[in-house]
């Protein structure tokens, strides 16, 4: 069984905080610099690569995405 692993995202933009489903559940926080940052846990890296594509898809310049060691 695999533990999912924990990302931040990183885009220039804003979205709307309803768009949380579409990104398999992560959270959305807008920072004040105009970027969004989606974070939250994903079960692989083929659901990594689908919230990937959906940013793509939005047309959304991607900035950063981070893994983050979960304690």
């Amino acid at each position: 069984m695999h533990t999912p692993m924990f990302y931040e995202i990183r885009v220039q933009g804003h979205i709307g905080e309803s768009w949380s489903s579409w990104f398999e559940g992560m959270s959305i926080r807008h920072e004040e610099s105009g970027e969004t940052v989606l974070s939250g846990p994903l079960v692989d890296e083929a659901a990594l690569h689908g919230v990937l594509m959906r940013i793509a898809d939005l047309g959304l310049p991607l900035i950063e995405v981070k893994r983050k060691e979960t304690k």
